[in-house]
């Protein structure tokens, strides 16, 4: 990473670009004027000053009244630890704003939706959302070790000791045996899907399930797994019902 990068990543942080560029100036050199920080840095003087308002208003830099006036960058680790209470204080209040915003208009448009989560991180988060939301039983069906993730695993454990009725179906010796290990209900199944790819299969409350596919031959260029999902509708209970005989 050089200057730049570092510049950038400030940014990120919730600086400005002149303010980020000028942060990273100041603590090369140490203390500075805003002649000299525009020397090592690509900040125009005529900007340095905007900047540094910026800076000392977030309380990364001290300033010397003086002519000329001159800057101090705190240190390093007290400049991470400001903006990084900062970051979590703005994101916080985002997400509170939404979670009190959410659902105001909701439309009925979405009360038969599918849903599609592509990669397998991204399906894997949707596994563990919806887990987390169980109220009498999961069931998690897979008959690939790698795709019973350790956040997968922990969701289904922390479910389980939720008193949620959690069953994990594979015909994989080591899915089943690394179920067990975590203390989870487990069924040996035949693999009856095998010629679909099918990744991972989610059960949960009889209204809501998640399959995802893996690519093939025939679907060289997908997402390294791909999941459709549904959440209480009458198309997750018919879906429901049928992988129940298949895996149970």
């Amino acid at each position: 990473m050089d200057d730049a990068d570092a510049a950038n990543a400030l940014t990120e942080l919730g600086l400005s670009t002149y303010a980020a560029r000028t942060f990273v100036g100041l603590q090369k050199i140490g203390v500075a004027s805003a002649s000299e920080v525009a020397q090592v840095t690509d900040v125009p003087r005529s900007q340095v000053y905007g900047a540094t308002d910026e800076l000392e208003e977030m309380g990364l830099i001290d300033v010397q009244e003086g002519s000329p006036t001159r800057y101090r960058a705190v240190p390093v680790d007290e400049a991470r630890e400001l903006l990084y209470d900062r970051l979590r204080s703005s994101a916080d209040a985002a997400f509170d704003h939404l979670e009190a915003v959410r659902g105001q208009h909701t439309s009925s448009d979405d009360r038969e939706a599918i849903w599609t989560t592509e990669g397998r991180e991204n399906v894997t988060a949707r596994i563990t959302s919806l887990v987390a939301g169980a109220d009498r039983e999961v069931l998690f069906a897979t008959s690939n070790p790698a795709l019973l993730t350790d956040d997968v695993a922990d969701a289904l454990v922390e479910a389980a000791e939720a008193g949620v009725d959690v069953t994990v179906a594979s015909a994989d010796a080591a899915v089943r045996e690394a179920a067990i290990d975590a203390g989870l209900s487990v069924i040996d199944v035949a693999d009856v899907t095998p010629e679909l790819s099918v990744g991972r299969v989610v059960l949960i409350d009889g209204d809501t399930v998640l399959l995802s596919v893996q690519p093939t031959a025939e679907m060289p260029t997908a997402a390294d797994e791909s999941a459709f999902w549904s959440e209480g509708t009458g198309f997750a209970r018919v879906l429901a019902a049928v992988i129940r005989q298949a895996f149970v």
